[in-house]
């Protein structure tokens, strides 16, 4: 751990030596010097306004990596005394802070191998394994029929993918969880950590989006690849299929390993990372387009699932979900609404091993909609932890913030919805 922050800490104090060196020179006044003075003051007024009206929090409390030091200070500090000071000293916030300590293990993990494939902006509603017209999922069609396989519904833990992923990996049920975040003690990889797991995040979406990968516990990730490592720019993102190479690299044959592998997927505009080949309903609509990443993830999954099976070790999960979904009716297309199609996602889950079938069902298998925060505590539990898996009983999808003070839904397993603002 020593050599992960020492070369940072040595020259954080060299800069800070540096900084401090400048007081010791005589300055010089000039006419017009209290222009750059007022230009410096309005620049840090400006981002302690910016922090407290903002409802992207990932970009200021989580800067890109390719940001400068200074660029990444200037925000950081414009969000601790713009948003997070007022908030904590005056208790502007409507929504009680969660708070969960740290699961206790009991015991070695269940499960050596956990793949979870974390989709993009996939709705249930346009996969033919629940229904829908056309054969967007003939594998999913198919794996619903295994035994021990649970292909169903599950409500996002939030409507836009910097609220619902951060809100997943930490295994947050509702929100204002911010501080629960940034201790990391329910993070998904803080924990397989700490029982031995190698983590990996593969991520097909350019690393210039993924704003919050610290959000998500990239402290404690292994490895993380973003399409530069794959040789495309920092604002690119790739097709998802690009994420296989560097996942089949990965020895599962040897110790315990949990891997995310991120798509793009549905992302708008829809189709964009296709070949021609693969857009099999056509592109005249929106519908069309979409439809065609729906196919590709089915694909996807198919791979995944088939590599894995090739194997003579039956010490392997699956996931699949989605961040959040889409609505897609025709040339009308829209997200971030509480339209039922932008949060109700896919959940499939299989693995060959009879004891974690039995888990599975026994959690997933009555619920007519689960919610994200069973996958988040499942995965925990199978991790080795003492640590209850979460009901269908109620939950919640989250609005625009984190903490809710955008607004957020709260849903029972009768159907009753009600918005909290």
């Amino acid at each position: 751990m020593i050599d992960k922050f020492i070369y940072p800490l040595l020259f954080g104090l060299f800069e800070v030596a540096v900084f401090l060196s400048l007081s010791f020179i005589k300055r010089k006044i000039y006419k017009f010097s209290w222009i750059f003075d007022f230009i410096f003051y309005a620049a840090m007024m400006y981002v302690f306004v910016r922090a407290y009206t903002t409802k992207s929090h990932e970009r200021f409390i989580s800067p890109n990596t390719v940001y400068s030091r200074l660029k990444s200070n200037y925000l950081s500090l414009g969000y601790f005394i713009g948003r997070i000071v007022p908030y904590e000293i005056f208790s502007l916030s409507d929504i009680p802070l969660y708070h969960k300590s740290k699961p206790m293990k009991s015991g070695s993990p269940k499960i050596k191998n956990i793949i979870l494939i974390m989709g993009e902006s996939a709705t249930s509603s346009h996969f033919s394994a629940f229904g829908y017209g056309r054969k967007t999922s003939p594998f999913l069609d198919s794996l619903k029929y295994k035994t021990g396989a649970l292909v169903g519904k599950t409500y996002s833990g939030g409507k836009l993918t910097a609220i619902s992923l951060p809100m997943f990996f930490n295994a947050i049920p509702y929100p204002n969880g911010i501080q629960q975040i940034a201790k990391g003690d329910t993070n998904l990889f803080n924990l397989a950590k700490e029982q031995g797991f190698q983590t990996y995040f593969y991520s097909a979406q350019a690393r210039d989006d993924m704003h919050m990968i610290n959000f998500l516990g990239g402290a404690w990730i292994d490895d993380i690849r973003f399409p530069d490592n794959e040789g495309y720019s920092l604002r690119d993102s790739m097709p998802d299929n690009k994420l296989l190479p560097a996942f089949k690299n990965i020895n599962l044959d040897n110790g315990y390993h949990f891997v995310v592998l991120h798509h793009r997927g549905s992302h708008i505009p829809y189709g964009a990372l296709l070949d021609e080949k693969e857009k099999v309903f056509g592109k005249n609509n929106a519908t069309d387009n979409y439809d065609n990443t729906i196919l590709n993830t089915d694909n996807f999954i198919s791979e995944v699932y088939h590599y894995l099976s090739s194997k003579s070790s039956k010490d392997w999960i699956i996931a699949y979900t989605s961040d959040h979904g889409q609505y897609v009716k025709g040339d009308t297309y829209k997200q971030g609404t509480f339209d039922e199609d932008n949060y109700i996602v896919p959940l499939v889950l299989y693995s060959p091993n009879e004891e974690i079938q039995k888990l599975v069902l026994d959690n997933f298998e009555s619920c007519k909609i689960s919610f994200h925060n069973q996958l988040s505590s499942f995965i925990i539990n199978i991790m080795g932890y003492n640590y209850s898996v979460s009901t269908c009983d109620k939950g919640v999808v989250n609005g625009n913030i984190l903490t809710g003070d955008a607004g957020y839904l709260k849903i029972e397993s009768n159907g009753k919805q009600e918005y909290v603002h």
